[in-house]
């Protein structure tokens, strides 16, 4: 990803994870004003929201840099989590990380990893 469009395509992708993310999360706050939600359930809808950005993010990059899929996933979905904790960091949601967060972090690697693989085969 020594190329500048790569550079670029990867920046579109992480805000277009952004933009997905912020798009879930309002209507699952439209939602939850008129729904009573458990703890453990908004944890799970915002852990599905944060795989499913990541999906598109490294989907949209990938289709748009045509080479080294998994790598490009990976590194959209580590650098997707790395800004989200930072943003939750400034926020103070979090002052540190636990162990379900580094689960997190993982799971999303994963799942990146897997998305730039399918998005460079299809």
């Amino acid at each position: 990803m020594k190329d500048k469009s790569s550079f670029i395509y990867m920046s579109e992708g992480i805000i277009r994870s952004f933009i997905v993310t912020l798009l879930f999360l309002l209507i699952m706050s439209v939602v939850m004003k008129f729904v009573e939600v458990s703890s453990a359930l908004l944890s799970s809808f915002i852990l599905v929201i944060t795989l499913l950005s990541i999906v598109y993010g490294a989907i949209y990059s990938v289709r748009k840099i045509q080479k080294k899929g998994w790598i490009v996933g990976l590194c959209l979905a580590v650098i997707y989590m790395i800004m989200v904790y930072i943003i939750a960091a400034i926020s103070g949601s979090i002052t540190s990380l636990a162990l379900k967060d580094l689960i997190r972090l993982l799971l999303a690697m994963v799942v990146g990893t897997l998305s730039g693989m399918l998005g460079i085969n299809i």
